[in-house]
């Protein structure tokens, strides 16, 4: 492995969480055969410290939070390398000399309970089958991603430094644990995304095979946040009410849903202004009538 890069997940702790399966509607965004959902954002990845430290599992919150900013807010956001290391220090208290990686499941649970360094609690997470391909594919159409946990293979080093997509050879010891974004599948392309499946892992988008997915990918997640709330994908696709009921059950907590921002009424002085405007047409035209200004006011609760 490389001296310049770094891994970080511990094994998964496998407490109780909601599964995302039971919570699908059936109604999946058309998904093509091959989708890539990370292209929209044209790279740019960082590194965020995990060329030096097991920073992978909050490297993996930051590339997921821009993924999520970008595609669903007009504004885009990519959490800096400090907030990293912030949310790096939950699991880590003594870092730097305390370098001793993080638990996803953990770190999941304290972005719903406290929130991440940007200042954005995620609503809910579920875990997703990664052994059920369509479930996979439902999670990708209606997340645009999956935070994945896999253990990576010396040989798949060999084959990052090369540009080529990570394949299983059961000859290979395992290097360490690893947390990535997967934003996409085959058919595979051609160089480091000639694998199945597209992922980022130290600034870079590569691939691995459905080989690989079926034997290394060890967990696999999807957090709900609150710029899911507005997503037509996510609105059709999870049931809602079904969420709220088995996060309640696990958690023994209400699902903590961000009160809608209330829609700004119309200026008054503008309505006024039309009204007027409205009467005057109407008073002057032999071909209109009374109607067209109930209905006028009747559209805004007047």
């Amino acid at each position: 492995m490389p001296a310049a890069l770094k891994f970080g997940r511990r094994p998964p702790k496998n407490a109780p969480a909601l599964r995302l399966g039971p919570l699908l509607t059936g109604v999946i965004p058309a998904h093509p055969a091959a989708e890539d959902y990370l292209a929209a954002l044209h790279g740019g990845w960082q590194m965020l410290g995990n060329d030096q430290y097991g920073t992978c599992v909050p490297v993996t919150w930051s590339n997921i939070r821009r993924l999520v900013t970008t595609t669903l807010t007009p504004h885009g956001y990519y959490p800096t390398l400090d907030e990293v290391i912030a949310l790096y220090k939950t699991q880590n208290p003594g870092f730097p000399a305390e370098d001793n990686g993080c638990d996803i499941q953990t770190m999941l649970e304290y972005l719903v309970k406290t929130g991440g360094p940007d200042g954005v609690k995620a609503v809910a997470f579920a875990k997703v089958d990664h052994s059920n391909v369509d479930e996979v594919k439902a999670a990708l159409a209606i997340f645009g991603y999956l935070w994945v946990g896999i253990n990576v293979l010396d040989s798949n080093m060999t084959e990052f430094d090369d540009g080529q997509p990570w394949d299983y050879d059961p000859s290979s010891p395992v290097d360490g644990g690893h947390s990535i974004i997967v934003g996409g599948y085959g058919p595979p392309g051609s160089g480091a995304l000639g694998g199945d499946e597209r992922f980022v892992t130290w600034a870079q988008e590569a691939s691995f095979t459905d080989r690989f997915w079926s034997r290394q990918v060890e967990e696999a997640w999807v957090v709900v946040f609150p710029e899911h709330l507005g997503s037509e994908a996510f609105l059709t696709g999870v049931n809602v009410a079904q969420l709220a009921a088995d996060y309640q059950e696990i958690t023994g907590r209400v699902l903590p849903v961000p009160a809608p921002t209330p829609t700004p009424g119309p200026d008054p002085v503008t309505l006024l202004e039309e009204a007027a405007e409205l009467i005057r047409t109407v008073a002057a035209s032999a071909q209109r009538d009374v109607t067209e200004l109930l209905a006028w006011l009747a559209k805004h609760n007047l």
